[in-house]
Parts: structure tokens; sequence; C-alpha cells
């Protein structure tokens, strides 16, 4: 009888610690980051789409949120690379990233502006009109 119990026990308890490993494997790895702007107050910058790709070609995106930060959960083990692509800033392109199973990469980055002809001609614009409003309708001395 005792023999019995001792064994119900042992194979409850290969069981138990068998689903404890299956369940951490699904869970997978995460990678995350941050993504700043290259002024000096390093702004976050939101929109910000993230692809991150395995070895295999598979292919996984989010967008960074208001703080500028992503997430991606459930990946498997492996080599990653990781770019960032935002209209009006530079693409990025990271290094090959390394996760181990389970594990957690952080990474970040700074995306600069880019200036474009729409961007200066619209700074131009902006400058002209408000100097000849401040010409034609000078503001009153006190």
């Amino acid at each position: 009888m005792i023999r019995i119990i001792a064994l119900t026990m042992m194979i409850l308890c290969f069981g138990i610690f068998t689903d404890n490993l299956t369940a951490e494997d699904e869970d997978g790895g995460t990678i995350k980051g941050e993504v700043l702007d290259t002024t000096p107050e390093q702004n976050p910058i939101f929109g910000v789409k993230v692809l991150v790709v395995d070895t295999a070609g598979n292919e996984y995106t989010t967008r960074t949120n208001k703080k500028g930060e992503y997430e991606i959960k459930g990946l498997p083990g492996g080599r990653y690379t990781i770019s960032y692509t935002k209209d009006g800033y530079g693409d990025r392109v990271g290094k090959t990233k390394l996760l181990a199973e389970g594990g957690e990469i952080f990474d970040r980055i700074k995306m600069h502006k880019q200036e474009n002809i729409l961007t200066l001609f619209a700074d131009i614009l902006s400058v002209t009109v408000l100097s000849y409003i401040l010409f034609f309708f000078p503001v009153p001395s006190g």
C-alpha cells in the first residue's frame, strides 16, 4: 500500500514538473525597447513601426506607444534582426540580437528626423507669412 502511495506521489510530482516546463516554453521570449529622437531632450517617438525578423524569415510587427515603447512577447529563442521605420525619420536596422529561450532583450535606439523639401518649404512659408503679417499689420506699441 505504501509503495502505491509513493508511486502515485512521484507520478503527480513529475506531471506538475513537466507542466511547468511546457508552460514556460509556451510563453517564449520577449523583445522590447524604446525609440527616441536625436534632440537633446530625447523625446519618445509615437507610431514607429517595429519589425522583428528571425533567421527563418518569420516577421513580427508592432508600433511604439506614446512613450516610444514597444514589446513583442511569445518569441522562440533564436537570432532576430530589428528594424524601425516612420515617415519623416531615417529608417534604422539594428544588429542581429540573440534571444535566449524564455529570455528578454531590451533595445533603445534613436531616430533622426529627416528634413525634406516639403518640410523645408512649410518652414519657409510660415516664416514668410508671419513676416508679411507683421509688416502690414504691425503690433501697436503701448
